[in-house]
């Protein structure tokens, strides 16, 4: 792997009017090893609660102490990354969401793309927990949606049909980014689809979600039907 720079460079992404700014941190020149961290929100409490969100998400646990610059430097010490970036957006409103990207070398040669996706409470800096989002016993009715969905996309009919999986269980999601006029759950490679095609995502309407979908949740009154 090449020489670190240990080059520090911040960008501030400020937000006009609402108390909101955020600050990328690069360890290199060319910008492949990177960090995106919030430096203000509307109060102390919320902004530590979410830089501390921030690192959990994209280094673990054992980093969540250490200020970003040295997390981002230490996480890449010794390891086979190649590349590491973030991006900030803001969904909806008074909703922020961190997805992060890791492209690294597996011991089988292989080079694996992991992404992560984190929505948090603008207001306490808390993460919104995916099943928070949907009533109580939603997987199995969100599933069979997804798995609908998928099978379109494959010109297929049923599981049967699909050569890689048939396990109805492969498809319960554990990650999910919001975009424009709904959900799209992610699946890292291997899950639902060979290597060869990467990661995969599947999206669902807001429409198509609204049954199932909990309207004490902190997102529902800000969706759109």
């Amino acid at each position: 792997m090449r020489k670190l720079l240990l080059l520090y460079i911040s960008i501030g992404l400020a937000f006009a009017g609402n108390g909101i700014s955020f600050s990328t941190t690069f360890l290199d020149s060319t910008g492949q090893f990177s960090i995106t961290y919030p430096v203000a929100l509307p109060n102390a409490a919320a902004l530590s609660e979410l830089q501390k969100n921030f690192i959990r998400q994209k280094f673990g646990e054992k980093f969540l102490n250490q200020e970003p610059l040295a997390a981002l430097s230490q996480f890449v010490k010794g390891r086979e990354v190649f590349f590491l970036s973030d991006a900030v957006s803001f969904p909806l409103h008074s909703i922020v969401q961190y997805e992060t990207s890791l492209h690294e070398h597996r011991d089988d040669e292989r080079i694996a793309l992991v992404t992560s996706v984190g929505i948090y409470r603008i207001a306490d800096g808390k993460k919104i927990e995916l099943g928070s989002i949907f009533v109580k016993n939603w997987e199995k009715d969100v599933v069979a949606l997804i798995i609908k969905e998928f099978l379109l996309s494959q010109n297929l009919r049923s599981l049967l049909d699909y050569n890689y999986t048939q396990k109805e269980s492969d498809f319960v999601p554990l990650s999910m980014r919001i975009v424009n006029g709904g959900l799209e759950f992610l699946y890292p490679a291997y899950k639902i689809g060979p290597d060869a095609v990467g990661e995969q995502s599947v999206f669902l309407s807001w429409n198509t979600l609204k049954p199932y979908l909990n309207k004490n949740s902190v997102i529902y009154s800000k969706i759109k039907f």
